[in-house]
């Protein structure tokens, strides 16, 4: 057995804490809502936008005007919104089994409406659908996700959006203008990153019970903007929706959960991905700022649906969806350029902000080449940790491949090269990163301890111990049991903290 694990010893992976009690309790599948934990524990950053400023006691029915409406992306307006405040209730034929009575309009405010049409539609949803039958307790979803709690919630996911999945532009974001799956996925994430261990109710515990009806309603809303063929423009707020429930889902630790959003929902949106050629997108150096946000918007759909289909790899030993060589659009600005909240101080902030114009498939071709002898060339392009998170997920489906394909060893040095290389960029963007931003990294402050563990995987690949840990079988499992095992093999006994 391994010797126990230094998490600061001096070394390659070493320098800085690997975070390895928060990975293993996260592999860990006896223990539940760790990501919900780690995300209650993030500190807080406002962001201005017309749904982060909006009083809870503000019952006027009108958006609050915070920002030119002409700035708002046209592709976040819901067609349909003035006909739900219009009619006194609205009727919903789309389906066998939907109720042919109106929707109750009990709300006095807009976005109170809007959820009651929301849960309506979920219930319609669910009865149109046996294995859902039943399934949908609309009480309690009202109960849970009232006007003034879904406020909450997403101010709460707005202001820890740098943890994970930073896939909203929350300074022109519109709960009152959001089509409704979006409107749901971003009350259910805000729900998670409003956990209260320990308290009675606790909302992420509570939103979770609603995580069976949500996924299906969210998807086939998904599927239903796919079939009407109107172009990519009208289908990324639902793309949104479907990325942050992934994201939701693989928080869980279910094995048939697991297996459902990785098998059925997972390829529907990388389908999307690659229809639309958006791990290809690059910005114009002239773009306006409505221009920019759209491409941005796209980037990083494709960017964290590469990065969750990564992990997917490294945790279960799926095969990746998205290939590594499919991602050579730009990487995501940085959070700087991206939280701007008006024209002006979009085109102050990229004056004044080095952006990388690299593509992951480059800097990882850069990281792998032979004549890499200095990081001048990777240096130069100001890589911050974000780039290098990326990257240290797109190590995994490489390593997969490696050891599924039986390649011979030899084939390893230059992934251990390129690991030890990638801890060298990493102490390099860290240090050149003041102290006082380095709280906002969010889940990418754990890549140091995924590329430890990747080289862990790549060193005992190669020995003939591996034969007896079924996660270097490279099967599917869908659960993150083998992952785990190997892990603690190398952790020795040392327990870690609940």
């Amino acid at each position: 057995m391994a010797e126990p694990v230094d998490s600061k010893k001096p070394g390659p992976g070493r320098g800085v804490d690997l975070g390895l009690p928060f990975l293993l309790r996260n592999l860990d599948s006896t223990t539940q809502f760790e990501n919900e934990r780690d995300a209650a524990r993030q500190p807080e950053s406002s962001v201005g936008g017309p749904s982060t400023r909006m009083s809870p006691e503000s019952n006027t029915g009108e958006p609050v005007a915070f920002i030119d409406p002409a700035l708002l992306l046209s592709n976040y307006i819901d067609p349909f919104l003035d006909t739900y405040l219009k009619l006194d209730g609205v009727y919903d034929d789309s389906g066998p089994g939907a109720p042919g009575s109106p929707v109750p309009i009990v709300s006095g405010d807009t976005l109170g409406r809007r959820l009651d049409l929301l849960s309506h539609e979920l219930e319609a949803y669910s009865l149109r659908k046996p294995k859902l039958s039943g399934s949908f307790q609309r009480e309690s979803f009202q109960s849970l996700f009232t006007s003034e709690n879904v406020r909450g919630f997403v101010i709460a996911f707005s202001r820890k959006r740098h943890y994970q999945l930073p896939i909203i532009h929350w300074p022109t974001f519109d709960i009152l203008k959001a089509p409704l799956p979006l409107l749901l996925s971003v009350a259910m994430m805000g729900a998670a990153y409003s956990h209260t261990p320990g308290a009675e109710p606790d909302p992420a515990v509570q939103a979770r019970a609603f995580h069976s009806i949500s996924a299906p309603y969210i998807f086939s809303k998904l599927q239903k903007q796919i079939d009407t063929d109107s172009g990519f423009e009208n289908l990324i707020e639902y793309c949104q929706a479907a990325l942050l429930m992934i994201g939701l889902g693989t928080w869980v630790k279910d094995q048939e959960i697991r297996r459902t959003f990785i098998c059925k929902y997972s390829p529907k949106l990388i389908r999307v991905i690659r229809d639309h050629h958006l791990a290809q997108i690059r910005h114009d150096d002239d773009e306006s700022w409505p221009s920019f946000i759209r491409k941005e918007l796209k980037i990083r759909l494709a960017s964290w649906s590469f990065y969750i289909d990564c992990l997917a790899t490294l945790a279960i030993n799926h095969p990746s969806l998205l290939l590594l060589s499919e991602m050579c659009g730009q990487s995501p600005c940085s959070a700087r350029i991206w939280d701007a909240e008006t024209e002006e101080d979009f085109h102050n902030r990229k004056a004044d902000t080095l952006v990388s114009s690299h593509c992951l498939v480059d800097q990882m071709s850069e990281l792998m080449s032979d004549d890499w002898t200095e990081p001048r060339h990777l240096i130069s392009s100001q890589l911050s940790p974000y780039h290098l998170h990326a990257m240290s997920c797109a190590f995994m489906p490489v390593i997969f491949n490696l050891h599924s394909s039986k390649f011979p060893d030899s084939h390893s040095a230059a992934l251990f090269r390129a690991l030890d290389r990638w801890d060298l960029l990493w102490a390099i963007a860290i240090k050149q990163m003041p102290e006082d931003e380095r709280k906002w990294l969010g889940v990418s402050r754990n890549s140091p301890g995924l590329v430890w563990l990747s080289r862990q995987i790549l060193k005992a690949g190669q020995t003939s111990e591996a034969k007896k840990w079924r996660y270097f079988q490279r099967i599917p499992s869908y659960t993150t049991s083998d992952v785990f095992e190997f892990v603690r093999s190398l952790d020795g006994e040392q327990t870690y903290p609940v």
